[in-house]
This record gives structure tokens, sequence and C-alpha cells, in this order.
């Protein structure tokens, strides 16, 4: 029952055209933000030191991937995998396909699982393609500046590439999280912008005037991303500084959401009057 869900959700992923509208923008803000935007800094703001501009370029460099994905996730880059949660929590829901699909699998909570497999899975391509549309600008950014470059090695790859797959999955179920509870697409993007770039952002900035607050940026979901980020070589992923508090910490608190968005969803959905 369970692998016949999982196939209707990847084919539902694979022919709906918002899934690839959203995950083009989230390539696009790698594109325009990670590099163009920095290499046009490097180029024309003749204010900033020597060594920042080359520590600037270092990061653009086909090497440094993770960092420039890694790095991307804590600010920008959580609220997209909000909205790609949000598509799968909510979309049966706009679509008035919802009594239909539960025709087809009455078990609700294997098909909540099947919903939050295929979610991890897209989050895990997603990731894998932006690392490679990374590597094609550092590329370009190295043959434009006539610099030597090389592969970023496998270890730095397999690092980058699970801390970014974990960001992004917790990100994302807790967007799905939303949806389930709201059951409204809308709704869920709203929150979770609300939540990512308001609330968040929020908390961080008063940290540094009400000292209590502190220990509490390492629970959020934009602190524990920074704290992965500084771990593959991003500095400054979050403008309030990176949490004072180690890798695992940060594993933990993103599997703690990740877990508890998973488990709401499962109780919510299973407990719904569709009728």
């Amino acid at each position: 029952m369970m692998g016949r869900a999982l196939s209707a959700e990847l084919y539902g992923i694979r022919h709906r055209g918002s899934f690839t509208v959203v995950s083009v923008v989230w390539l696009l803000q790698i594109v325009l933000f990670a590099y163009l935007a920095n290499y046009i800094v490097s180029l024309t703001v003749a204010e900033l030191p020597a060594d920042q501009i080359q520590a600037m370029k270092d990061g653009l460099a086909p090497s440094a991937v993770a960092a420039a994905v890694v790095g991307s996730l804590p600010m920008y880059g959580g609220p997209v995998m909000i909205i790609l949660g949000a598509l799968i929590g909510a979309g049966d829901e706009r679509s008035g396909m919802l009594r239909t699909v539960l025709s087809r699998f009455p078990e609700r909570g294997r098909l909540v699982a099947a919903k939050l497999v295929a979610l991890t899975a897209l989050i895990l391509v997603l990731m894998a393609v932006t690392f490679v549309v990374a590597f094609l600008c550092g590329l370009a950014v190295s043959l434009i500046e006539g610099t030597q470059w090389s592969f970023p090695s496998l270890a730095d790859t397999a690092a980058g590439l699970g801390a970014a797959w974990l960001i992004g999955v917790a990100w994302a179920v807790l967007g799905f999280g939303i949806a389930v509870l709201t059951r409204s697409l809308a709704g869920t993007i709203a929150i979770g912008l609300l939540w990512a770039l308001v609330l968040e952002q929020a908390l961080h900035g008063l940290a540094g005037v009400a000292t209590v607050l502190e220990s509490v940026r390492p629970a959020l979901l934009s602190g524990a991303s920074a704290i992965l980020a500084e771990s593959v070589g991003s500095a400054g992923a979050m403008p309030a500084g990176t949490p004072d508090a180690g890798v695992p910490v940060a594993i933990v608190v993103l599997s703690v959401w990740i877990a508890v968005s998973a488990v709401a969803s499962a109780i919510v959905f299973r407990r719904r009057d569709v009728a």
C-alpha cells in the first residue's frame, strides 16, 4: 500500500509545474545571490579591504560549493523549502483531490509516511542539482578570472550535501506540518514566511540586547542551520552571527524539528474529517 502511495506522490511531484517553479526559484537564488551578487560586489566596491575581496572570490571557487549552498539555506533557502513542503501537504486540499486520494489509500498513516518520504527524496534531488549548479557557477567565475580551480573533495561534498539535505528536510517538513494543520496552501506560505523571515530573525536580533534569548538561538531552525553552514566553511550565514553551539547540537535540533513536525502531521491527518 505504501509503495503505491509513494509512487503516486513521486508522480505528482514530477508532473506538477508548481514543484518545478519553486525549485527553479531556489536555483536562481543560488546563481544570483550566492554567486553573481557577491562577484559583482568584489569587483565594484572599492572600499572593501583587499583581503575581504580575496576571501569573497575564494568563496566563489568551484571547490567551495558546499559553503556556498549550505550557507544560503539559513536565510533565504528555508522559506523555499517550506513552500515545497506546503505543496505536498496541502496540494490535494487545493485541488479538491483529497477525498479521491483517501478512497485509493484509506490507511492515512501510511499515506502521510509516503508523502514525507517523497518530500525527503525531493529535497535530496534538489540539493544534488543545486551542488551541480553551484559548481558550474564557480567554474564560470574561475574561467572569467583566469584562476586555477579544482574539484571539491569527496569528503567536503558528502558533508555539505548531507548538511544541506538535513537543513532542507527540517524546513520542508515544518511546511508540510503547517499545511496539514491549516489545510491551506496560501495560509501555510504566509505562516511559514512570517516564521522564517520575521519571528526567527527577530529572536536572533533581540538576542543581542536580551542575553537570555541567546540560549534559544541554537534551538531555532535558522540557528541550527547556521551552525551546520559554518561547519562546512560558510561564514556569515546569519547576520546576527552563528549561535554558540556545536554541530551535534545542531543535528539533534534539526532532527527534533523533523520528528515533531512529522508526528504532529500524522496525528492531525489521521483524525481529520474530510467528508
